[in-house]
Protein backbone atom coordinates (compact mmCIF):
# COMPACT_ATOMS: atom_id res chain seq x y z
CA UNK A 1 0.00 0.00 0.00
CA UNK A 2 1.39 3.47 -0.88
CA UNK A 3 2.37 5.88 1.87
CA UNK A 4 -0.48 8.43 2.03
CA UNK A 5 1.12 11.15 4.13
CA UNK A 6 -0.39 14.60 3.70
CA UNK A 7 1.84 17.06 1.82
CA UNK A 8 4.22 19.02 4.01
CA UNK A 9 3.48 22.73 4.29
CA UNK A 10 5.85 24.98 2.39
CA UNK A 11 8.52 27.03 4.05
CA UNK A 12 8.13 30.44 2.42
CA UNK A 13 11.00 32.91 2.19
CA UNK A 14 10.86 36.34 0.56
CA UNK A 15 13.96 38.25 -0.49
CA UNK A 16 14.79 41.24 -2.63
CA UNK A 17 16.13 40.54 -6.11
CA UNK A 18 19.71 41.77 -6.43
CA UNK A 19 21.39 42.73 -9.73
CA UNK A 20 23.25 39.41 -9.89
CA UNK A 21 19.87 37.65 -9.77
CA UNK A 22 18.99 38.97 -13.23
CA UNK A 23 18.80 35.55 -14.93
CA UNK A 24 16.50 34.16 -12.22
CA UNK A 25 14.36 37.30 -12.45
CA UNK A 26 14.21 36.95 -16.24
CA UNK A 27 13.33 33.26 -16.04
CA UNK A 28 10.53 33.87 -13.52
CA UNK A 29 9.18 36.83 -15.47
CA UNK A 30 9.13 34.81 -18.69
CA UNK A 31 7.50 31.88 -16.89
CA UNK A 32 4.82 34.26 -15.59
CA UNK A 33 4.11 35.62 -19.06
CA UNK A 34 4.01 32.11 -20.51
CA UNK A 35 1.76 30.75 -17.74
CA UNK A 36 -0.60 33.72 -17.49
CA UNK A 37 -0.47 35.71 -20.75
CA UNK A 38 -3.79 37.42 -20.01
CA UNK A 39 -2.66 38.76 -16.63
CA UNK A 40 0.03 41.24 -17.63
CA UNK A 41 0.41 44.40 -19.65
CA UNK A 42 3.50 43.04 -21.39
CA UNK A 43 3.74 39.94 -23.55
CA UNK A 44 6.09 36.99 -23.67
CA UNK A 45 7.21 37.89 -27.20
CA UNK A 46 8.12 41.43 -26.12
CA UNK A 47 10.08 40.28 -23.08
CA UNK A 48 11.88 37.50 -25.00
CA UNK A 49 13.42 40.17 -27.24
CA UNK A 50 15.11 41.93 -24.31
CA UNK A 51 18.88 41.42 -24.11
CA UNK A 52 20.51 40.13 -20.89
CA UNK A 53 21.93 43.53 -20.02
CA UNK A 54 18.41 45.01 -19.90
CA UNK A 55 17.40 42.52 -17.20
CA UNK A 56 20.58 43.22 -15.24
CA UNK A 57 20.24 46.99 -15.66
CA UNK A 58 16.60 46.88 -14.51
CA UNK A 59 17.58 45.23 -11.23
CA UNK A 60 20.63 47.48 -10.82
CA UNK A 61 18.49 50.59 -11.26
CA UNK A 62 15.98 49.21 -8.77
CA UNK A 63 18.71 48.62 -6.20
CA UNK A 64 20.18 52.10 -6.47
CA UNK A 65 16.95 54.09 -6.83
CA UNK A 66 15.43 53.39 -3.42
CA UNK A 67 12.08 53.68 -5.21
CA UNK A 68 11.69 50.05 -6.29
CA UNK A 69 11.23 46.79 -4.45
CA UNK A 70 11.54 43.70 -6.69
CA UNK A 71 10.84 40.60 -4.59
CA UNK A 72 11.47 36.91 -5.08
CA UNK A 73 9.52 34.24 -3.22
CA UNK A 74 10.90 30.80 -2.44
CA UNK A 75 8.87 27.79 -1.30
CA UNK A 76 10.97 25.02 0.21
CA UNK A 77 14.08 26.72 -1.25
CA UNK A 78 12.62 26.66 -4.80
CA UNK A 79 11.86 29.89 -6.71
CA UNK A 80 8.09 30.23 -6.51
CA UNK A 81 7.01 33.76 -7.44
CA UNK A 82 7.72 37.44 -7.72
CA UNK A 83 6.29 40.90 -7.35
CA UNK A 84 7.59 44.41 -8.02
CA UNK A 85 6.58 47.52 -6.10
CA UNK A 86 7.53 51.03 -7.16
CA UNK A 87 6.98 54.48 -5.74
CA UNK A 88 4.82 56.40 -8.20
CA UNK A 89 6.72 59.37 -9.55
CA UNK A 90 3.60 61.32 -10.47
CA UNK A 91 1.28 60.64 -7.50
CA UNK A 92 2.72 61.50 -4.10
CA UNK A 93 2.23 58.75 -1.54
CA UNK A 94 1.26 56.06 -4.05
CA UNK A 95 3.11 52.81 -4.60
CA UNK A 96 2.31 50.72 -7.66
CA UNK A 97 2.37 46.93 -7.48
CA UNK A 98 2.95 44.92 -10.64
CA UNK A 99 4.44 41.71 -12.04
CA UNK A 100 2.74 39.72 -9.24
CA UNK A 101 2.89 36.01 -10.01
CA UNK A 102 3.11 32.68 -8.21
CA UNK A 103 4.15 29.52 -10.05
CA UNK A 104 1.24 27.09 -10.54
CA UNK A 105 2.84 24.34 -8.47
CA UNK A 106 3.14 26.73 -5.50
CA UNK A 107 -0.30 28.32 -5.58
CA UNK A 108 -2.61 28.02 -2.60
CA UNK A 109 0.28 28.02 -0.10
CA UNK A 110 0.12 31.67 0.99
CA UNK A 111 2.94 32.91 -1.24
CA UNK A 112 0.90 35.68 -2.86
CA UNK A 113 -0.25 36.84 0.56
CA UNK A 114 3.36 36.76 1.83
CA UNK A 115 4.58 38.80 -1.15
CA UNK A 116 1.82 41.38 -0.60
CA UNK A 117 2.67 41.49 3.11
CA UNK A 118 6.28 42.40 2.32
CA UNK A 119 5.15 45.07 -0.15
CA UNK A 120 2.78 46.49 2.46
CA UNK A 121 5.52 46.65 5.11
CA UNK A 122 7.83 48.43 2.65
CA UNK A 123 5.05 50.82 1.61
CA UNK A 124 4.54 51.80 5.24
CA UNK A 125 8.29 52.46 5.57
CA UNK A 126 7.96 54.72 2.54
CA UNK A 127 5.08 56.58 4.24
CA UNK A 128 2.79 55.63 1.36
CA UNK A 129 -0.89 56.53 1.53
CA UNK A 130 -2.08 53.95 -1.01
CA UNK A 131 -1.05 50.87 -2.94
CA UNK A 132 -2.32 50.66 -6.53
CA UNK A 133 -2.39 47.74 -8.94
CA UNK A 134 -4.21 46.52 -12.00
CA UNK A 135 -5.81 43.11 -12.36
CA UNK A 136 -7.59 41.42 -15.25
CA UNK A 137 -11.34 41.65 -14.79
CA UNK A 138 -13.17 38.54 -13.68
CA UNK A 139 -13.48 36.14 -10.80
CA UNK A 140 -9.88 34.96 -10.66
CA UNK A 141 -7.57 33.85 -7.85
CA UNK A 142 -5.67 37.12 -8.30
CA UNK A 143 -8.82 39.21 -7.95
CA UNK A 144 -9.87 37.21 -4.88
CA UNK A 145 -6.41 37.62 -3.33
CA UNK A 146 -6.49 41.39 -3.74
CA UNK A 147 -10.04 41.74 -2.46
CA UNK A 148 -9.28 39.56 0.57
CA UNK A 149 -6.29 41.78 1.35
CA UNK A 150 -8.40 44.93 1.43
CA UNK A 151 -7.94 46.24 -2.12
CA UNK A 152 -11.00 47.78 -3.73
CA UNK A 153 -11.76 48.66 -7.37
CA UNK A 154 -11.53 52.28 -8.45
CA UNK A 155 -11.84 54.06 -11.74
CA UNK A 156 -13.04 52.61 -15.01
CA UNK A 157 -11.84 49.40 -16.54
CA UNK A 158 -9.31 49.77 -19.34
CA UNK A 159 -7.84 47.47 -21.97
CA UNK A 160 -5.19 45.20 -20.46
CA UNK A 161 -2.75 46.36 -23.14
CA UNK A 162 -2.94 48.14 -26.49
CA UNK A 163 -5.08 46.15 -28.91
CA UNK A 164 -6.41 43.79 -26.23
CA UNK A 165 -10.10 43.00 -25.82
CA UNK A 166 -9.37 41.98 -22.21
CA UNK A 167 -10.19 44.53 -19.56
CA UNK A 168 -8.18 45.38 -16.44
CA UNK A 169 -9.50 46.96 -13.25
CA UNK A 170 -7.43 49.39 -11.20
CA UNK A 171 -7.51 48.58 -7.50
CA UNK A 172 -6.20 50.34 -4.44
CA UNK A 173 -5.50 49.68 -0.82
CA UNK A 174 -5.80 52.78 1.31
CA UNK A 175 -3.13 52.87 4.01
CA UNK A 176 -3.90 56.34 5.33
CA UNK A 177 -7.66 56.95 5.57
CA UNK A 178 -7.14 60.66 6.21
CA UNK A 179 -5.37 61.12 2.90
CA UNK A 180 -8.24 59.96 0.65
Amino acid sequence: MPDLKPPMPSTIAIQEFLPDDWSLYRDLRLAALSDSPDAFGSTLSTELERPPEMWRDRLQAAKTSGLNLPLLAHANAQPAGLVWAKVDGSQHGVINVFQMWVAPEHRGQGIGRALLGCVLAWAKQQAARELHLGVACGDSPAMRLYLSNGFSPFGRTEPLRDGSALQAQRMRLVLDEGAV
